[in-house]
Order: structure tokens, then sequence, then C-alpha cells
């Protein structure tokens, strides 16, 4: 009997030791406890503690099985509840070369006429000595009835050259002295005269305001172009600030610099950003995985010579940390400015449907020949008839056996519901920018003078019904169209479930309400999905054994937060192969 006991004892305590814990294992570099671990997985989507080795995850589950990678020399942290998520993937930012277009006086504040040229006055006469007067934010639906002016911007800056870019950066506002160094004449011609184009009086004469970049020649005729300079502090600033925001990978669709239409030159940027992007990562400074697309929007160079540029960068750039991943199309320009092709006319201008600078025709056969090299095509899609278009080519690329291409709609901007329903039946996937369906930037009144109510409450921006037919959505800023301290993943996911704009206590929520989105929905658009996009889903994007250690830790656990108050929530660190690229103070 006593026999008996004996041995039932030492069962009993061998089964509560094994209960307690896991064998022990090869000890981790990082374990992190007693958080709140939101996986992004059906299988497991919460848990406790993380344990890495090297650049990888190695264990994720309870804070008990975690006590066996824990050795002596193994760092660990305890969370004390706060929340652990995939780290934050961009489907959608120009991050390398940017950040020039967002210098000087910031206008998104001004709310009229007035207001803009009383911001500019007192940023041109805090800074004389300054030879350049720059500026973001305007819009003219805001600014009056008419486009600015130079003559207008003449009289709060005189003697300096100025240059303003509107809230899209698409657009700029330039002042005599700024259309002088520019060598901007009477006999300037057009790029595409009513697509990209100077604004001009009766008499033929530019009046200073310049729509769909034709404003970048003159940038660099008048000297403000340094590539040297510019290109270098954009990718250090706007890198340091993503990684604060827990970004830890960025699809960079199309290196922003003025010589985006003139081929040479681009490829000279494009060598430069790529060796800029290498040379940091050697050195283990690179803070965001970067996969790129080459930009096509310069319809009058063959598609050919596109493909074979972007193959080029791809054959020295295709590791896990920078990859030249495919081409980003850019057909037209927005609606804002009439300058995208609509199946029906803009409401304003109601014998007008808009304009495309690359036809339909050498899209579909950009997208078959790009495919046909192994590259992904995205395409800047903001009108419904480009949209439809679009969809065709994808389709068309399918059929013709490229049905494993990852082919993207970017903006998805305004959408004739059959569209929708064909781009979840042909499973394309979509990006859309959240803040654009708020009233920021003044947004919804632009909306309803251009599209009118139906379509500014049913075609626009329609992110709730992409994700609810199962689109792969992604969020994003589309950075500088978006300014970099509006580009966080939180304050993404916060205006895509309130409509409503985090920065502004008056904004009012953008209808219909049935378009806001689940915390779950907006989770996924920053990370499985821009993860999928970028043919990393099995590497990044959840939090599983096996992929790479990119994480970001928040001070709550967004479950327990309110929804107007996530973009509030302090990213307290972020993570990327393992190693911080972001500690809070």
């Amino acid at each position: 009997m006593k026999k008996l006991q004996l041995t039932l004892s030492v069962l009993f305590i061998t089964i509560l030791v094994g209960c307690k814990s896991e064998a022990k294992k090869e000890a981790a570099d990082m374990v992190f406890t007693n958080g709140k671990v939101y996986t992004v997985t059906d299988a497991q989507p919460w848990a406790e503690a993380v344990a890495i080795k090297g650049d990888k995850i190695v264990f994720v589950g309870s804070t008990i099985d975690a006590e066996a990678y824990i050795g002596d020399n193994t760092e660990t942290t305890d969370l004390a509840g706060k929340m652990m998520l995939p780290g934050f993937v961009s489907g959608h930012d120009h991050l390398v070369a940017s950040n020039w277009t967002k210098a000087g006086v910031n206008l998104f504040p001004a709310k009229n006429k007035e207001e803009y040229l009383a911001l500019i006055k007192a940023y041109a006469d805090a800074n004389p000595d300054e030879e350049f007067i720059y500026g973001y934010g305007w819009n003219y639906t805001s600014y009056g009835s008419e486009r600015p002016t130079a003559a207008e911007l003449d009289a709060v800056v005189p003697n300096q050259k100025a240059i303003l870019f509107d809230f899209t950066i698409h657009d700029a506002w330039l002042n005599s002295k700024m259309l002088e160094a520019g060598n901007i004449t009477k006999e300037t011609e057009d790029k595409q005269p009513g697509f990209s184009y100077w604004v001009r009086d009766d008499a033929g004469n530019p009046t200073g305001n310049s729509v769909e970049l034709s404003w970048m020649d003159a940038y660099i005729s008048a000297g403000a172009w340094d590539k040297d300079v510019l290109l270098v502090n954009s990718q250090k600033e706007l890198y340091d600030n993503a990684a604060s925001q827990g970004w830890t990978s960025v699809l960079n669709i199309g290196l922003v610099t003025p010589n985006i239409s003139t081929f040479e030159q681009y490829i000279e940027d494009n060598d430069y950003a790529m060796k800029l992007l290498k040379d940091l990562n050697d050195k283990g400074e690179l803070k965001l995985r970067t996969f790129a697309h080459y930009l096509f929007k310069n319809g009058n160079i063959p598609v050919e010579d596109i493909i074979a540029e972007a193959k080029k960068f791809q054959a020295t750039y295709n590791s896990d940390m920078i990859r030249m991943q495919g081409i980003k199309i850019h057909p037209e320009a927005n609606w804002g400015t009439h300058t995208s092709l609509m199946l029906e006319p803009y409401t304003d201008r109601p014998d007008y449907a808009g304009i495309d600078g690359v036809s339909p025709e050498i899209v579909q056969d950009m997208i078959v020949k790009a495919n046909e090299q192994g590259l992904d095509v995205s395409i800047h899609a903001d009108g419904s008839a480009t949209i439809r278009t679009t969809i065709d080519a994808i389709e068309f690329s399918k059929k013709a056996g490229h049905a494993d291409a990852r082919n993207s709609l970017q903006h998805f901007a305004v959408v004739h519901p059959d569209d929708m329903k064909r781009a979840g039946e042909l499973d394309i996937p979509v990006n859309l920018t959240p803040i654009w369906r708020t009233d920021w930037g003044n947004t919804y009144a632009l909306a309803q003078d251009k599209l009118g109510q139906e379509r500014t409450e049913n075609y626009y921006q329609q992110i709730k019904t992409a994700f609810d037919i199962g689109l792969k959505v992604s969020i994003s800023a589309d950075v500088p169209s978006t300014p970099s301290n509006e580009a966080g993943a939180l304050f993404l996911i916060e205006s895509a479930m309130t409509r409503m704009n985090p920065n502004d206590p008056d904004s009012k929520p953008f209808p219909p309400a049935s378009q806001a989105i689940t915390l779950e929905q907006g989770i996924k658009g920053v990370t499985v999905f821009p993860a999928w996009q970028v043919r990393m889903e099995d590497k990044i994007g959840t939090i599983e054994v096996g992929k790479y250690a990119d994480l970001v830790i928040l001070e709550k656990n967004l479950f327990d937060v309110q929804s107007n108050e996530i973009a509030k929530v302090k990213v307290v660190s972020t993570m990327m192969n393992g190693k911080y690229t972001h500690k809070s103070n």
C-alpha cells in the first residue's frame, strides 16, 4: 500500500512539474511576458508571451511556457498588460524621397483665402534670408472660387522665390519670382493640355497655378532640387518617423522626385536611392523593409524600357530587406481637379468626364508584359472609368496565364458598385487612405462639389464594403499626399472606424455610417493584407513561430480603447528583425 502511495506521489509531482512549464529549450535572445499579444492569426488569436532568437520568433504562447526559453543571457521584458502586434506594413507610401514636398509653411489649418495668405506672409517674414519659401496643404475649394495666382502670392512674398504645394502635392502655386527662375512664360508648352498644364489667363499667360506635376521642371530649373541633400534628409526623417509610428515595412510605390517624367534622370534618382538604402542596410541602420515599385507616368516612354529598368534593379535588389518588387502605373491624376476619368460626368462640369495621361491600352500592355517578366503591377486608380478599364486589364492578364500575379488597385477612389463586385470576384487587392474619407482637407465638401451626393456616399472610398466582400485591403497614408505626422497606422485605423479626422475636434462623420470598419479589419489592413501584397505573408504580418521578429508594442490594448481614442495610444517600441528601431522615452 505504501509502495502504491509513493508511486502515485511521484507521478503527481511529475505531472505538476510538467504542467508548470515546457521542458527547457534553447535559450532565446529576448522574451516578452505578461502581454496582450494579438497575433492576427485564426488558430491562436491571442497569447501572453513571445520569444525571439536572432531575427526570428521561436515561441508564441503563455507566460509560464515562455520560461523554458529564458537563459542566463536572455533579455526579458514584462509587458505588464501592454499590447503587442505584428509590425505594421504600409501598402502605399513614398517614404524614400518625398519629404521635400513638405517643407515650409503648413497651410492645412487655413479655411479661406485670407488665412492662407496670412500664414504664408508670417512664414516669409520670419524667414527673410531663405532663398525659397516653401509650403503645402492649400485646397482651391477653400481658397475661393478661383485658383490662387502669382499676383496674390507676390503681395505677401515679393522678394523671394515661392512655391507652395496643394494638399495632394499634385498641384502647385508659384509667385512671379519662382515663375521667372523656373523659366515659365507664355511660350512654355503644357506637358499634356487638360491633364498636366499651367492655368492661364485670357492672353495665354501662366497665372502661377500648375496642375498635375507640370511644376516639376520649374522646380528643377529654379535650382530647388538637390538630391544629395533633399533625398538623403527625406529618407532619414520619414523612416525615423515611420518607425516611431510602428511601421516595420513599406511598399515604396514610386520614388517621388521632380524627374518623374524624365527617363534618364529618373533612372539616376532611383539608382541613388537604392544605393542609399543598401548602404544603410549594410550598416544595420535601415529601419524599414523596403519593397519598391518603379514608377511609370510618362506614356511616351515604351513600356519595354520601363520593364527593363525595373528588372535591372530587381537583379541587384531582391532581398527581404530591399527589393524592387514591381511597377507602379500612374495613368491619371485625381478627381478633385477633374483629371481622373469617370464613367459619368463631373457634377460641377456636366459636359466633362475627365481625362487620362496614360491610355487604357498602354496600361493593359504594361500589366501583361510586366507580369510575363514576374513583376507585379500597382495602378493608381482614382476615377470610376479608370477603375473599370484597369479591372479589364487585370482580368485580361489573368486569362493570359498570369493568375498568380498580384496586381493591385491603388486608391480605389470612385468605384461603381458593379466594379466593386468584379474586384471581389477577381480577388484584386486594393489600397485605400482612410483619412481621405473624412472632412480632412475639406474633402467632403470637395467630393460633394465634384461627385455629387450619390457618388460621394455610394461610390467614393467604400472601404467597409471592400473588406466585407473579402478583398485584401491595405490601408496607408500615401505620404506625402498625407503629412507624415498623420501617417501612423493607429491614426489611419481610427479615421477608418470613425470616418472623422482624429486631429480635428470639430470633425464630422463622413456619411454613410455603414462604411465604418471594425478594429479587426483595420489591424488586418496594416498587417496581413499588405504583407500578402508584397509577397511576404509567410514571413511578416502575423506573430507566429518562424516569422521575422517584426513587432510593435502599444501602451494599451486597442480592444479596450474607444474608437475615437485609438490615435492617441502611444507606440512604446518598434522592432524589426529582433532589433529595436524605436523606443519611446
